[in-house]
């Protein structure tokens, strides 16, 4: 009788004990980890809410979605994560705009976009058209510009906008396509780049799409309401969005 009472003792403390917040499985394109990161140190720090993060190719990160089910939210342009089969998103929170830019190593001198059909820019870099939104904003930027036909035999693809970044950084490129957010990151380390007209590439909606199984988990509705505030907002304009 006295083991009952304790038993019966303990369920009501454990009753009574506010729910503990889970951790957070987030995804994102690997040219968004600096900004996606600073907002998961943000939000973690005012929610105690731990949130794991991966980065890397769109592709491989909706292959281990539909494989795990544990991710529950993918950062990245919402035209293509909205064109995914079989994943089914409750929502889209949105962050900001894309923002295609040109950029050179430390050493180099780009007036206008233009310019890369000159021949000193023999090695220019792009990611890859068919899974990253950079390489196809680039691709749509050299054809509407008339650039292609100049720029075909000079372009290296790598897989994504931080390899393009390594390159330039190091030097071995002599331009190379990444987002105006990885351009502010490491702006110190290259000779600097230019903004392209965005009439000459289909507009980039940065969004964060929620997964419909993990829509109504608190932690999940939690991150929605801080990516609204002006906490948030001050970080996504840092950032280039």
């Amino acid at each position: 009788m006295r083991l009952f009472r304790r038993l019966l003792l303990i369920a009501g403390l454990a009753a009574a004990l506010p729910a503990f917040a889970q951790d957070l499985l987030i995804a994102a394109g690997a040219g968004y980890k600096r900004p996606v990161g600073e907002l998961c140190a943000a939000f973690q720090k005012q929610s105690g809410i731990k949130v794991e993060q991966i980065y890397g190719n769109m592709g491989n990160i909706v292959a281990q979605t539909k494989q795990g089910g544990e991710i529950a939210v993918i950062f990245g342009d919402h035209a293509f994560l909205a064109g995914v089969d079989g994943l089914d998103f409750a929502s889209f929170l949105p962050l900001g705009n894309g923002r295609l830019v040109v950029a050179w190593p430390t050493g180099g001198k780009l007036g206008t976009p233009a310019e890369l059909a000159d021949a000193r820019f023999a090695r220019i870099a792009m990611p890859n058209p068919k899974a990253a939104i950079y390489g196809i904003a680039a691709s749509e930027f050299m054809e509407r510009s008339k650039l292609k036909a100049a720029l075909q035999d000079r372009l290296q693809v790598v897989a994504t906008v931080p390899q393009v970044s390594a390159y330039l950084i190091s030097g071995d490129i002599d331009a190379g396509f990444i987002n105006l957010t990885e351009a502010l990151a490491i702006a110190p380390k290259i000779g600097g780049y230019q903004e392209i007209d965005g009439a000459l590439y289909t507009p980039i909606r940065i969004v964060g799409g929620v997964l419909r199984t993990q829509a109504q988990r608190a932690e999940v509705l939690a991150l929605g309401r801080f990516l609204e505030s002006d906490e948030a907002r001050a970080i996504l304009k840092r950032n280039g969005l």
